[in-house]
């Protein structure tokens, strides 16, 4: 992209000083000028940079987004930075933001952890230096808790953030080669602790995290192979669609009410976004499944290492099932919690997100079609996501037959229909037995904790100071 272009990127982040409103108009039609301009040549544009401008549009929709930062990470996304310096920028701007919001701590300590271990690999010639920055704006382990302090306090930002990373992951798949079954193992075990931390997540911020390290740790698992690289292209837009529909839903709910256990029964009053969000946990279950199934295919074709990586992404996807039944079910079924419904303009918005993100995960070779159109990306995937379809039907079906049936038991702990006390209490939590019994596994602490809270109390300048002046001596060495 030419220089002269990023001023428009750059100009909503100078907009939100005078409107927040005014902001998120002139960042969606900024990103709407720059693929018009792509898509008509007058402008060149390469396949990831129009993701991510297309990627950051969407997210828009979230009510809780942040534009200035919004346009900020997409800036960094689509410049033609050098190096490890996009990565880098990208970490410099996550330390300021969550500064900006007076919670640096983590994030801080990670960035003086990720940048040095970069800057020492990259002196000693390693061409994977920029693995630690990586993992940790991807919120892989040992860095997963920078996911859920940025979903608490910028929700949608970490979404691109990962994406940009993990594009520049596959971008340079032969420059991180040596260390490919390491990134793979390590999406594997991303995707594993989603699933142990949602089974006991109490907050959205903890589920916004939940799914993002399960979809996103499949797509880290598969990013840095080329034998799964249809995999990944068609991962990727699905992904930032359910996870946009899921924010959008829930940022429409009332601010003051932030855990999941004080909502419940909102099917009734908003049942488009109940629908939506049923459909985005089906497609984000189907996407885990199908990698499985691929990654098995590939397998069986001579490498043992893809049979076992598709046979964990199948025992993630059952387990995948229990959280995403535990979030629909502590949200939307129950005694209703007197919740007003959302507008008729944001259920138009979910319905669309919603319906686009099943089309799309339904028809791999449509999508990837469309890449290979707009990016000039060969790929080739079977036609149907049979799984898919069968399990929208399955609801279709099941939503027609309950809108003519009486219910015949009002409340019912085991399915959720239960009210916010019973929930709370020492049987009310549906996976109360699986906290018992991986207890060991649950006090685990990464020996992150006093360091972060001294870090806290340090002054942000200083701190942004101290990750800027490592920054300089990485581009002087």
């Amino acid at each position: 992209m030419e220089p002269a272009y990023l001023a428009i990127l750059a100009a909503p982040a100078l907009i939100q000083f005078y409107s927040r409103r005014i902001a998120r108009i002139a960042l969606a039609c900024a990103g709407a000028a720059l693929l018009l301009m792509g898509a008509t040549g007058a402008l060149t544009l390469q396949f990831p940079q129009m993701l991510i401008i297309f990627s950051s549009i969407i997210l828009l929709l979230d009510p809780a987004s942040d534009p200035r930062v919004l346009s900020l990470t997409t800036l960094v996304g689509v410049a033609p930075l050098p190096g490890n310096l996009p990565l880098t920028a990208l970490a410099l701007l996550l330390v300021a933001a969550l500064a900006a919001k007076g919670s640096h701590g983590r994030a801080a300590l990670y960035a003086l952890i990720a940048i040095p271990l970069t800057m020492i690999l990259g002196y000693l010639g390693y061409t994977f230096a920029a693995a630690p920055l990586l993992l940790m704006l991807v919120g892989a382990p040992p860095f997963q808790k920078l996911s859920t302090e940025l979903y608490a306090r910028y929700k949608s930002v970490g979404v691109l953030v990962a994406l940009i990373a993990l594009l520049n992951l596959n971008g340079q798949r032969a420059a991180f080669a040596p260390v490919a079954p390491l990134m793979t193992a390590l999406g594997v075990l991303m995707m594993f602790v989603g699933v142990f931390r949602g089974m006991k997540a109490r907050g959205f911020a903890d589920l916004y995290s939940t799914i993002h390290q399960i979809a996103f740790g499949l797509l880290l698992a598969s990013a840095s192979l080329g034998a799964l690289d249809a995999l990944f292209l068609y991962l990727l837009l699905p992904t930032v669609l359910s996870l946009a529909v899921v924010l959008r839903v829930h940022g429409g709910l009332p601010e003051k009410a932030g855990g999941l256990f004080e909502f419940g029964g909102l099917s009734t009053a908003m049942r488009v976004e109940a629908a939506s969000t049923l459909v985005t946990y089906l497609v984000l279950f189907t996407m885990l499944s199908l990698g499985g199934e691929v990654s098995i295919g590939v397998g069986l074709g001579g490498d043992a290492w893809f049979v076992a990586l598709g046979c964990a992404t199948l025992v993630v996807a059952a387990a995948s099932l229990a959280v995403f039944f535990r979030g629909y079910t502590l949200v939307f079924e129950g005694v209703s919690g007197g919740v007003a419904p959302a507008s008729g303009l944001r259920r138009v918005a979910v319905a669309a997100l919603s319906g686009g993100n099943a089309l799309i995960a339904l028809a791999p070779a449509w999508s990837l079609g469309a890449y290979s159109t707009i990016g000039r990306v060969s790929t080739v995937m079977e036609p149907l996501n049979v799984l898919l379809m069968l399990a929208l039907i399955a609801v279709a079906l099941s939503f027609a037959f309950t809108l003519g049936a009486k219910p015949g038991k009002a409340r019912s702990w085991t399915t959720g229909y239960a009210r916010i006390g019973e929930l709370q209490g020492p049987r009310g939590e549906v996976f109360t037995s699986w906290g018992e019994i991986f207890r060991p596994i649950y006090r685990v602490r990464v020996p992150d904790e006093g360091a972060t809270e001294a870090l806290g109390r340090v002054n942000p300048l200083v701190t942004l100071a101290a990750v800027a002046a490592l920054v300089i001596l990485e581009v002087l060495l």
